[in-house]
């Protein structure tokens, strides 16, 4: 009884985050105008550390076009971004794009890790937390994808899949 109710106390926060990060099917698209994109830039920052534990900002990729991908290895539809975002990091990397993942996952150095290489994930993957998701206005769940500019403003976020098609044409658009 004393065994169950240990695995209890362990399961109830990754089910709580389950469903407060639901796996959305579907994508809304938001443009970010002025006045809404430059107060996005400054008032959304992190400081995440990667899989071997080494920490990157936002401010570490400045100057340059990114893309910012929340995910988790239990979603089925981030599972099937993976292959757009290894096409458009390949694609773009040396026009100064720059994709990031960021693992939602609780116990992510035992689930991420593997996770990665069984997919080939081929651009970075920084382990995220509840203050990264708390500084980004309006996070409504996983997938998301953020597309900021060279001064590290939002100018496209996309609630649920994206279309592949749509994110390239934005991001044509900045890597000009």
């Amino acid at each position: 009884m004393i065994g169950l109710f240990k695995k209890l106390i362990v399961l109830f926060p990754i089910f709580s985050m389950a469903l407060l990060l639901c796996c959305a099917k579907t994508s809304e698209k938001k443009d970010l105008k002025s006045e809404e994109s430059r107060s996005a830039g400054p008032n959304f920052d992190f400081a995440l550390p990667d899989l071997s534990g080494k920490i990157s900002s936002l401010k570490d990729f400045k100057g340059k076009v990114f893309i910012i991908n929340f995910w988790a290895t239990w979603c089925p539809a981030c599972e099937e971004e993976i292959p757009k975002l290894n096409e458009l990091q390949e694609r773009y990397k040396n026009e100064g794009l720059v994709v990031l993942g960021i693992a939602l996952d609780k116990d992510s150095l035992n689930l991420v890790e593997p996770f990665v290489q069984k997919k080939g994930i081929a651009y970075p993957i920084l382990k995220g937390d509840e203050q990264v998701l708390r500084s980004l206005k309006d996070f409504s769940g996983i997938p998301t994808t953020l597309i900021m500019d060279q001064k590290g403003n939002i100018k496209k976020k996309y609630d649920g899949s994206f279309d592949k098609d749509d994110l390239e044409k934005n991001l044509k658009e900045l890597l000009r």
